[in-house]
């Protein structure tokens, strides 16, 4: 296995299967150290730029928490404070080089694939993708951490049906081309349900495939919910629309450009109900990254059943992310 420290992560297709597998089973022990009050400051004196051009809960605080957990300092970089990306102001060129004088990693979460991956040939110290139109690794290792913890341990042959819902709004695909190359890599079945014109990018759906072989994982495209949750083991929420689409967010408010939410207006009716829901085995657990669109993409019913583990889920952020700064910033 190659050591960890110093490298960057922008996908999940940049890990090997032994390294998704040493990655999850430390953070299960900062998950324990945490519950237990034992002190795991590896990183104490660190410091970790974190910048986000949109909007973050989950993924800011949980980068945020970690680094305090582990001894260190984030810097939350929002494009209030950060003087770069408009006419007249610093190029990211300056920005970066900047920064790596001051900081032990950047977590980043771009509008485009492009300006992280030009963050990544500038920077000097290790980039972490904090969610970008096309992956968003750090969701897809906390997604298998819950998968393990409510599977008996393991994720091998595991059945998860991705549904996609309705949102007035415009989330990035990343996590759904993140779900696929992770399902390849760790041996379980994802059957990803959508409109047809929502496939996911058909070149993750290419990596899977040709992956999938070497762990008897299946990935199956399919426009139906019933295909994908008759015999599931996991049900995970989730909308997106096509990088192009997302990248015009900043000037739309994230709803699109007039053509294309007058067609997504005609997909209302994919929402996942309780009665969807009930198309699976009853053993089912149903997972969503949050936010979620409560009452459009899915229903306050099925986010808030007994079968729900979307808080678990939830939770994990924060140790996986701890788990990956400690190993790449150590």
């Amino acid at each position: 296995m190659r050591t960890f420290k110093g490298r960057n992560l922008l996908g999940i297709n940049e890990l090997t299967r032994d390294e998704v597998l040493f990655l999850l089973d430390t953070a299960d022990d900062l998950k324990r150290a945490r519950k237990m009050g034992q002190p795991h400051e590896y990183l104490r004196g660190k410091s970790l730029a974190g910048i986000f051009a949109t909007q973050s809960t989950r993924t800011s605080c949980s980068f945020e928490t970690a680094m305090t957990n582990l001894g260190g300092h984030m810097m939350w970089l929002d494009k209030d404070r950060i003087w770069s990306g408009s006419a007249g102001a610093e190029n990211w060129h300056d920005t970066i080089m900047t920064l790596t004088r001051y900081v032990d990693g950047i977590a980043y979460r771009p509008v485009t694939r492009e300006l992280l991956e030009e963050t990544e040939r500038l920077s000097t110290v290790p980039v972490i993708n904090a969610s970008c139109p096309v992956e968003h690794p750090t969701q897809a290792l906390a997604d298998v951490m819950t998968m393990r913890e409510h599977g008996g341990g393991s994720v091998k042959g595991a059945k998860v049906a991705f549904l996609w819902g309705y949102n007035e709004l415009n989330p990035p695909a990343g996590l759904t081309n993140s779900t696929l190359v992770m399902a390849a890599k760790m041996g379980f079945d994802v059957t990803i349900a959508c409109p047809r014109d929502m496939d996911p990018d058909p070149r993750y759906i290419q990596w899977a495939n040709e992956e999938a072989p070497q762990t008897g994982a299946r990935i199956n495209i399919v426009h139906s919910y019933e295909e994908a949750t008759k015999d599931a083991d996991f049900i995970n929420i989730y909308s997106w629309v096509s990088p192009e689409i997302f990248a015009e967010g900043p000037e739309t408010g994230y709803r699109g450009n007039p053509k294309f939410a007058a067609y997504k207006e005609t997909l209302k009716n994919w929402i996942v109900t309780k009665a969807v829901v009930d198309t699976a085995p009853k053993q089912v657990k149903v997972m969503h990254c949050l936010p979620a669109s409560r009452g459009e993409e899915v229903s306050d019913e099925v986010l808030d059943a007994p079968n729900s583990i979307i808080f678990d889920e939830a939770e994990n952020r924060l140790h996986t992310i701890k788990a990956l700064l400690a190993l790449l910033l150590q």
